[in-house]
């Protein structure tokens, strides 16, 4: 939020509006940016008037369809992240760059394109896979799921009961305004942005050109 104010060069005179979009962890920041900005972003003049959320549904939608068998195979890491103490042991055990290693391809599309663009420029073994063996690493992406888990859920809750909803995933969107869904399939994966960058930027601006 802070680095959203004072990048935005906002003067106390008047109300700059915003486009939110992020992937995973950052499009859960903007589903919450945009449902709270009554009191997140309107006091520093910031007006939210569309977001762009990429592959994710809310975080209490997430948790609720692990009780489901096949969602929890395949989101296994969701819970076992939660549960900070032990998964830390258990990723440091198992080795944090090998984690990362399967994880990005257990995850990550079938499409050989999606692969390839993936991996470019040694970005696992290169990047990722070195700084999943620090520890804050391995603490810090636990942390995120076990606020996921508890804090991240009570507030959608709450948010569910006061009616605080956007315009996205039908019961979480506010009537009036509009939403489009918009698949990305071909064989690609979780990690859209690496993975398919042409089908993301084309729908970004297709998006971004109904504001201009």
């Amino acid at each position: 939020f802070e680095a959203l104010v004072s990048g935005s060069g906002i003067t106390p005179r008047g109300t700059l509006d915003v486009i939110l979009g992020g992937h995973d962890r950052g499009a859960r920041i903007c589903h919450r940016l945009a449902v709270s900005q009554s009191t997140l972003l309107q006091p520093a003049a910031l007006h939210v008037i569309g977001a762009i959320l990429m592959d994710i549904v809310p975080t209490k939608v997430q948790w609720d369809h692990v009780s489901n068998p096949a969602v929890a195979q395949s989101y296994f890491h969701w819970p076992l992240l939660a549960n900070v103490d032990v998964a830390v042991k258990m990723l440091r055990a198992y080795g944090g760059a090998r984690w990362v290693r399967d994880m990005h391809f257990r995850i990550g599309g079938n499409s050989e394109e999606g692969l390839r663009r993936l991996t470019a420029d040694d970005a696992v073994d290169g990047v990722y896979a070195p700084l999943f063996e620090k520890e804050e690493a391995l603490w810090s992406s636990c942390e995120d799921h076990a606020a996921d888990a508890k804090p991240e859920c009570d507030e959608q809750m709450e948010d569910q009961k006061l009616g605080r909803e956007i315009e996205a995933w039908r019961d979480w969107i506010a009537p009036g305004v509009a939403y489009t869904s918009v698949p990305i399939g071909e064989g690609y994966g979780h990690y859209l942005p690496e993975e398919a960058p042409t089908h993301v930027a084309e729908n970004i601006l297709a998006f971004l050109k109904q504001y201009a």
